[in-house]
């Protein structure tokens, strides 16, 4: 009977994760997966590994390969087996920060302290209203629109925005903001995206009485249409920009969606190609239950190759920051020398 139970949890544990990433945000039951508490299919691992010990220690084998399979295809695990080895890039690098500051909901210091310590070259934030106060380094260049926002120590001018309906709001808002930075070497567009959340209606599944309700999935499937819609506008809109391209935001999905894989598995994902481990960047509590997921990305296009990558430390918001270094393909041309780090910090608000 136990055998079963060890060979059953295999199985079921390769048919989640199997669905999950060929089917997320493509079939909503596999889209619940996508956005889940995933580490609750992780919880039987903790009575199953000890009595398997106890019991017979051969049951561990399909154990430990469905431990591998939750971790590294289902809870998203990362390690870095996809960093460049060739085409070694030269410097100078540009450090970019991203964060969802949360319509203003963060701490003004610790962002400040983290564009100073970290040495940023360009920082770009989501959820950025009018209001909030952002720590704009001295001699920095700020563009907004709506609630996109970039700063850079470079050369900064607008080049386009994009904007899309987020249901259920009733008026578009900016998704897209791409701006040409001067940079030694040569301009780079570099675009900041905040795409549309699944989170209405996922909310509109959950039920006091059922945990969740699946007549109401509704709602998640012409959302997920919608998102795949904006997803496809922005990408085709970036396609166009006749430059290296880096693209940096709140995706509001983690690569295993299936919406992520159709617009952005032509370009390489920093955290992906270098980062360490789950790479969480929201934080959310759901009536108690805590989610976690990788929904912040920095990409880089042809020509442009990530050097590192990081989940940057808490600045009050829902969401942590992404660092990542970023550097060109090909030698630098002597264009100029970076401007000195060290910089006094001012404010800028409305």
């Amino acid at each position: 009977m136990f055998s079963k139970t060890v060979w059953s949890y295999l199985v079921v544990t390769a048919f989640l994760a199997i669905s999950m990433r060929v089917a997320g945000d493509h079939w909503w039951p596999a889209t619940l997966l996508l956005f889940g508490p995933r580490w609750i299919i992780l919880l039987p691992l903790l009575l199953l590994i000890p009595l398997a010990v106890w019991y017979h220690a051969k049951l561990l084998i399909p154990l430990v390969i469905a431990s591998l399979l939750m971790f590294s295809l289902f809870a998203g695990f990362n390690l870095p087996f996809n960093k460049v080895l060739s085409n070694t890039p030269e410097k100078p690098a540009l450090r970019v920060i991203t964060c969802n500051i949360q319509s203003g909901n963060f701490d003004l210091s610790r962002l400040s302290s983290l564009i100073s310590k970290s040495e940023a070259d360009v920082v770009a934030l989501q959820e950025c209203s009018q209001q909030a106060k952002l720590p704009l380094p001295e001699g920095w260049q700020l563009i907004r629109e709506g609630e996109l926002a970039v700063m850079s120590r470079y050369p900064l001018r607008s080049q386009r925005t994009l904007q899309t309906l987020h249901p259920p709001h009733k008026w578009p808002r900016t998704s897209l903001l791409s701006c040409v930075i001067s940079v030694p070497g040569g301009d780079v567009a570099f675009c900041a995206v905040h795409l549309p959340s699944p989170r209405y209606g996922l909310m509109n599944m959950l039920d006091r009485k059922l945990l969740l309700n699946f007549s109401r999935s509704g709602l998640l499937v012409r959302e997920t249409a919608h998102r795949l819609q904006a997803a496809r506008d922005a990408q085709r809109a970036i396609e166009a920009l006749d430059l290296p391209v880096i693209v940096a935001g709140d995706f509001n999905m983690p690569v295993e969606s299936s919406i992520y894989r159709e617009c952005w598995s032509g370009y390489r994902n920093a955290f992906s190609s270098l980062g360490l481990g789950f790479g969480w960047t929201e934080r959310v509590d759901v009536r108690g239950i805590p989610l976690a997921a990788r929904i912040d990305h920095v990409l880089t296009g042809e020509g442009l190759v990530p050097r590192t990558c990081q989940v940057g430390p808490d600045i009050g918001s829902d969401h942590l920051p992404v660092l990542a270094d970023i550097a060109r393909m090909r030698r630098a041309s002597s264009a100029g020398t970076p401007p000195n780090r060290k910089k006094r910090f001012r404010t800028a608000g409305k």
